[in-house]
């Protein structure tokens, strides 16, 4: 087993997990979201320079996370993405029934990498809105690396995400809603870290007057491949250069109340390239203040 099918990595941001809530529409002017929620993922295989699987010492990442919307305006929506607490781990190698020395199983937990941005309501007329988006993200995660040291929960690099959205209104009556959203963008990375463009779509419907909603989501993250980082260099076992994946990715929320609901996703990788291939989950609690 070579170094770099030990030496996996993951985004902070895996774009499955429904980070971006309000997709082509901002909120209403005082109105916020709000979801406290844990994500996870477990894996022992990933995909290779050239996407094919291999097998790797068992490793993962766990954080617990803080995300919001809040409209500024009824145009401008104010948002933040923060794991307050990330564990990232690699489980002992056993070989044999005998443990390897090199791989006696280490942990990390910290603060992780966290985003702030805003949105802006560039258009909306009838049942199509568009909007555009900064988020800058923030290096807080610890991004140690080594194979004597703890496995990272951060990249140590400071980027920013350019993105817009289309959000089209497919179906709307008192019990059931239909909605269809695209997105583009390009992250601008720094440390010689190879910048990315992400695009996804997602379809969604509410049933029972709105209170369940099941929603499909399609996302990419491909490297423009334009940084000098190397591997060993660009964050260890769970961040690197040069990242590239491909998720199709369910997801269920309900409301328990007008104002209080339940979430819970899950994303499959179908492609990548220095990526985990195995899913992820996450499931959380939200207050959506209308």
């Amino acid at each position: 087993m070579n170094k770099k099918q030990i030496y996996t990595i993951i985004s902070t941001l895996l774009i499955s997990s429904s980070i971006f809530a309000g997709g082509g529409w901002p909120k209403k002017k005082n109105s916020y979201y709000l979801k406290l929620a844990a994500w996870y993922i477990s894996a022992n295989e990933n995909f290779s320079a050239i996407g094919d699987k291999n097998e790797l010492v068992t490793q993962g990442l766990f954080n617990i996370n803080l995300y919001g919307e809040y409209g500024i305006t009824d145009r401008l929506t104010a948002i933040a993405y923060i794991p307050f607490f990330a564990r990232s781990f690699e489980n002992e190698l056993i070989e044999d029934g005998v443990q390897n020395p090199q791989f006696p199983g280490r942990d990390l937990n910290s603060f992780g990498d966290s985003e702030i941005g805003i949105k802006y309501g560039l258009l909306s007329k009838g049942k199509i809105s568009w909007t555009a988006s900064v988020f800058l993200g923030l290096p807080l995660g610890d991004s140690t690396t080594g194979i004597d040291k703890p496995l990272p929960t951060g990249d140590g690099e400071f980027n920013q995400i350019i993105r817009s959205d289309l959000g089209i209104s497919l179906y709307d009556s008192k019990s059931t809603s239909v909605y269809a959203n695209v997105y583009g963008g390009i992250n601008i990375r720094s440390k010689d870290f190879s910048e990315e463009i992400r695009t996804g779509a997602e379809i969604g419907a509410g049933f029972f007057e709105k209170k369940l909603w099941l929603i499909a989501k399609f996302d990419t993250i491909q490297s423009l491949n334009n940084g000098d980082r190397n591997f060993e260099n660009s964050g260890g076992s769970l961040f690197a250069n040069n990242f590239e994946v491909t998720n199709l990715s369910p997801e269920i929320a309900y409301y328990f109340t007008p104002k209080i609901g339940f979430n819970a996703s899950a994303s499959f990788p179908l492609s990548g390239q220095f990526a985990y291939s195995d899913p992820s989950f996450s499931a959380g609690i939200f207050l959506d203040i209308q």
